[in-house]
């Protein structure tokens, strides 16, 4: 058996027991060497094995976490409606929205956006529920930028229809989209939105969307998912 078999064994036995818990930070990679006698090479495989297995999350400065998720987000290309998504695997989804408005872009959203700083931007925020599980809490935090040329958004109803249902109803379709994923820890203001504790883990997809043109963009959007409510699922035609 590989060295590295053997110490991904030790790592995952102590999760199957519960010993380390979701959210928990596991040794670091000096103190598997030295326990196991073995290279840093040896240890980065283990932890990788796991991490492309879902057990483990590597946040960069801040070590490896203990990742055991529940909701299952299936990632190729990213362009389906989340809630259409969801309902594919009997999940309903309630949607709750916190902000709905016109902003002046900051520089990090007009940059996103490829607008002026300081334009008129809109900014949708909504979290979205598993339906009659309010308790558990949200299983997504969306934070969303539109062009000004978009201000039909703010009069539609999101809690009752999607973002996508709304464009499409204002016969305005997503193109190229681009997403980025991110382990994150949640902290401050998001943290207290998503109801878990502070430096919670997480996983943060930022995505641009751009029109049919491709010079244009449509929408910038961050989603910040729970770890310990969610789960990704890469599938990839080979």
């Amino acid at each position: 058996m590989a060295l590295y078999h053997k110490i991904a064994e030790f790592i995952m036995e102590k999760i199957k027991t519960e010993e380390w818990k979701k959210g928990q930070l596991i040794p670091s990679e000096k103190e598997f060497c030295e326990q196991f006698q073995v290279s840093r090479p040896t240890v980065r495989a283990a932890i990788a094995y796991l991490a492309n297995q879902g057990y483990l999350v590597t946040v960069k400065g801040k070590g490896t976490f203990v990742l055991k998720p529940k909701i299952v987000e299936d990632t190729t290309v990213f362009l389906e409606s989340f809630s259409k998504e969801m309902a594919t695997k009997g999940i309903s989804v309630q949607t709750e929205v916190l902000e709905q408005r016109m902003i002046a872009a900051d520089e990090e959203v007009a940059s996103k956006l490829k607008v002026p700083c300081g334009d008129e931007v809109i900014k949708i925020v909504r979290l979205r529920y598993v339906k009659d599980s309010f308790h558990e809490g949200p299983i997504v935090y969306n934070i969303s930028y539109f062009p000004k040329k978009f201000s039909f958004l703010l009069k539609c109803n999101f809690e009752e229809e999607s973002l996508t249902g709304a464009l499409t109803r204002n016969h305005v379709e997503r193109h190229h989209l681009e997403k980025n994923i991110d382990a994150v820890l949640l902290e401050g203001k998001i943290a207290r939105i998503l109801g878990v504790e502070e430096k919670s883990l997480g996983i943060l997809i930022s995505a641009v969307c751009q029109e049919a043109d491709r010079k244009h963009v449509m929408e910038y959007t961050l989603s910040y998912y729970p770890s310990k409510r969610n789960k990704f699922v890469l599938k990839i035609n080979v």
